[in-house]
Order: structure tokens, then sequence, then C-alpha cells
């Protein structure tokens, strides 16, 4: 599953394009989040180095914009994806296309997934502040709440851009579609990962290699280097979204897309035998 949902993405590079978009763009947000406060700016840091009102306002608005651009080419990965394995031949601007289309439920649906994302997020952070049993306790309940709301958006994507439903309807299709097939949809996300883990981890070893064998110009390495753990992050993101989309396929037809049976795979599920 992982291999051919990579190989996808190899028929189609401009999915690892739309992952460098989304990260450059995630990575100048963040960096404008944290500039007023780095730069002790008066409206961000009170005389004592704590957050205003409005530098938190400032903040949240950051991160709910985050979420957006994160959903927006996610989608348009999705999109393109479902494009590839339902036997077609997709563009560039066929997934920004079919991304813009829905961009006001792609920003609805971030603000949501945004506000919730950051709640877990502050949950996680105020149970490690525990101690003790509660600690233990509050970080267990934290996980909980992040795994059950990854379990029921698994599929909204798809449901929202290829189904054109709604967030409601969104939502309940994804969750009774992810829990029809939860041992292919947890499985498909560890595998890619892990082939993912290796690659970076690979390339991070060369890139050390390299920079020891440079000398002086250890910095032409380290730029090597930065380039490849990027593309293997953007193959793996990228990987990830067209194995949702696969699995959504699967789920809803009861059969592998045709790309995929080629190669032998006409289903996905865990054998009980083997686990």
């Amino acid at each position: 599953m992982s291999k051919l949902s990579m190989s996808v993405v190899k028929k189609d590079p401009e999915l690892i394009v739309y992952m460098f978009i989304c990260g450059t763009l995630s990575l100048l947000t963040m960096l404008l989040m944290g500039m007023p406060q780095y730069l002790e700016q008066g409206w961000a840091v009170d005389s004592e180095g704590q957050m205003t009102g409005a530098f938190m306002a400032f903040t949240f608005f950051g991160y709910m914009f985050l979420s957006i651009v994160v959903t927006f080419w996610n989608s348009a990965i999705v999109a393109n994806s479902h494009i590839r394995l339902t036997g077609g031949d997709p563009s560039f601007m066929d997934g920004v296309s079919a991304a813009m289309s829905k961009i006001h439920i792609i920003i609805l649906w971030g603000i949501i997934a945004g506000t919730v994302g950051l709640l877990l997020k502050l949950i996680n952070q105020a149970a490690r502040e525990q101690k003790g049993g509660a600690a233990v306790v509050a970080m267990i309940l934290s996980a909980i709440g992040a795994a059950v709301w990854w379990m029921m958006t698994f599929f909204m994507i798809p449901h929202m851009i290829i189904e054109n439903q709604s967030i409601g309807d969104s939502l309940k299709s994804s969750k009774n579609m992810f829990f029809k097939s939860w041992g292919e949809n947890i499985t498909s996300g560890l595998g890619i990962g892990m082939i993912g883990g290796f690659f970076v981890i690979l390339i991070a070893i060369v890139t050390f290699v390299m920079m020891v064998a440079l000398g002086p110009m250890w910095f032409i390495g380290l730029g090597i280097g930065a380039i490849g753990i990027s593309i293997a992050l953007a193959w793996t993101n990228a990987a990830e979204q067209v194995a949702v989309t696969a699995l959504y396929l699967y789920s809803k037809n009861g059969e592998m897309p045709e790309i995929y049976q080629n190669f032998g795979m006409t289903h996905f599920h865990m054998d009980p035998t083997v686990a």
C-alpha cells in the first residue's frame, strides 16, 4: 500500500510541489507569528515579558490561517489523486481548481480543525504541568481525545471535496467510513510514515558524511541534505493523502483503485491470522 501510494506521487510530481508550497506558506506563517514576541514589540509583550491579549489574538488567527493553508493543499492533493486513481491524468491546476471551488468549506473546516487542534494542544500542555497521578490521567485523556478526533476526521477531505458534502455530513460519513475499515487506515499510515522516516534518517546520515568530507565547504553538504530531506518529507506527506483517497475509494466501492489492482493489490485488510 505504501509503495503504491508513493508511486502515484511519482506519476504526479505536482503533488510534491503542492507540499512544497504548503510547507513554505506554513513556515512563513509560523515565522510571522513568532516575530513580534521575538522582537519584544510593545503590543505583543508587556513590561514583564508576558504575552498581551492582542498578541494572543494575533497568534490565534495565525494558527487558523495555518490550518486553512494545510487543509487547502491537502484538498488539492486529494482532488488530483482522485482523478489519477479513477483513470484520469490530472494537471497541476486540476487540484488547485478543485480546492478553490470549495474554498468556503475549506476555510470553515480549517477554522474548526485548527480550533480543535489548538484546544488539544493546550490540554496536552496543561497535562504536562500536572504532577503525580493527575498528570498521567490527564495525558492519557488528552491522547485519547486526539486519537478520537483523528479517527473521526480521517476521511473528511474526500467527502468535502469529492462528495461535495457539508461539514456535518462529511464528519458523519468520515466517522462511519473510518470504522468500516479502521485497520487499513491505521496500517497504511504507519507504513508510509516508516518508509518516509527511513529515508529521512538515511539522508541525514549521508548529509553528515558529506559535511565532514567537504570540510570548510560543509555548508554545501548541509544544503544538499536539507533539500533531500524536504523532498522526502513532501513525498511522504503527499503519499499519505493519496493513501487516504485510495482507502476512501476502497471503502466506498469495495475494491482497490485500478492502478493498485494492476500491481496485484485487489484488496487491503489486516489479516487476523498474521496479527
